[in-house]
């Protein structure tokens, strides 16, 4: 019963002393002011961003197939090559080709004589006729014959066109400069009109393909640079624009496709991962020298100037801003602070201001 008011005694004797060891700690560096530059907190304008993930994709990617049906004769590229535009794909073996263009050149013959015998027989019935040694239906019936040879000719002629128009279908050239990027057929297969033979991309033109939001779609606008950083090249930033924006969302995601075109790097390639940065608007928010943030108890802040005393403040640190990072919390417009850390100031050292920083 005795014990306890003595040990109430000495807790409250070690309070009043540990108080007063502060007292005198904080009056030891108020004592010895530390020379420092100060700087004042501004408002700056903070852009509002909105970060999309995405990859970057050839806007000239190509399907080559053939018009005609025919077995591959020839087709030496591989997956990887690069191609230039007008370099020699495929070629169809045009035997076929080479027969129907035959077929299509002794219809033209054929065609041609029959019109050359009907002209005949028109002129011919026709200086009859006035001497009375014909009737005048043999000369109708010998127009009629010549009209539908003319008729006649025509046709053949067309499909003699369209047969030579398939022989240089047989030979497929590379639309565009790129890549081989895959091969469907091998030769000696068969090529048949339409189906994929070979897929080219080009670099000419590489965008980057990313989904927005639905909530962000109306705060996007088109005019706005894109910057685009790519993970594999060190989020290096490229400055894009945005081509389009789709008019049709996912039904079940709610997102919509944008385009952005991209700068002609050579470092970059179809299907790089990245993130695609868009400005959405502008905030004001107070912003502080980087070199001014210092940590202290594995926390950020910096000492605020309390008439000629230094008070460490904690912060809540955002985004980097050049030389400078964004404050969300702890700071407000119009507060001085130290402009670079010192390791000779603690919370209560004095201050002598040896210039204003702006």
């Amino acid at each position: 019963m005795l014990n306890a008011p003595r040990g109430s005694t000495l807790l409250a004797l070690l309070v009043l002393l540990t108080a007063c060891s502060e007292k005198v700690a904080d009056e030891q560096r108020a004592a010895k002011p530390v020379s420092s530059p100060v700087t004042r907190v501004e408002l700056v304008d903070i852009p509002i961003t909105y970060t999309v993930p995405g990859s970057v994709v050839s806007d000239g990617r190509v399907d080559v197939s053939s018009r005609v049906v025919g077995f591959i004769e020839q087709l030496d590229v591989r997956e990887g090559n690069k191609v230039s535009r007008g370099d020699l794909l495929v070629r169809i073996d045009q035997t076929d080709i080479d027969e129907a263009i035959r077929q299509a050149q002794a219809g033209v013959r054929a065609s041609q004589e029959d019109l050359e015998d009907a002209e005949r027989d028109v002129e011919k019935y026709g200086k009859l006729i006035q001497t009375g040694a014909v009737a005048t239906e043999t000369l109708r019936k010998a127009k009629v014959r010549l009209d539908i040879a003319g008729a006649t000719l025509d046709k053949t002629r067309s499909a003699l066109a369209a047969a030579e128009a398939q022989k240089g279908y047989a030979t497929i050239t590379n639309p565009v400069d790129g890549v081989i990027v895959s091969v469907a057929k091998r030769r000696g297969e068969m090529a048949t009109a339409g189906s994929t033979i070979l897929t080219v991309e080009s670099h000419e033109v590489l965008l980057f393909k990313a989904f927005v939001a639905e909530s962000s779609l109306a705060l996007i606008d088109p005019k706005t640079p894109v910057t685009v950083r790519i993970d594999t090249l060190k989020d290096t930033p490229f400055r894009g624009r945005i081509r389009g924006i789709v008019p049709s969302g996912d039904d079940i995601t709610r997102r919509y496709e944008i385009n952005v075109i991209l700068p002609n790097d050579p470092s970059l390639v179809p299907g790089m991962f990245g993130r695609a940065q868009i400005l959405l608007g502008m905030r004001k928010a107070p912003a502080v020298p980087r070199n001014a943030v210092v940590r202290r108890g594995g926390l950020d802040g910096v000492f605020v100037l309390d008439g000629k005393v230094a008070r460490f403040r904690w912060l809540r640190i955002g985004r980097e801003l050049d030389d400078s990072v964004e404050v969300l919390a702890g700071l407000s417009g119009g507060e001085t602070i130290l402009a670079a850390g010192n390791d000779a100031v603690r919370d209560g050292t004095g201050i002598e201001v040896v210039e204003s920083v702006r």
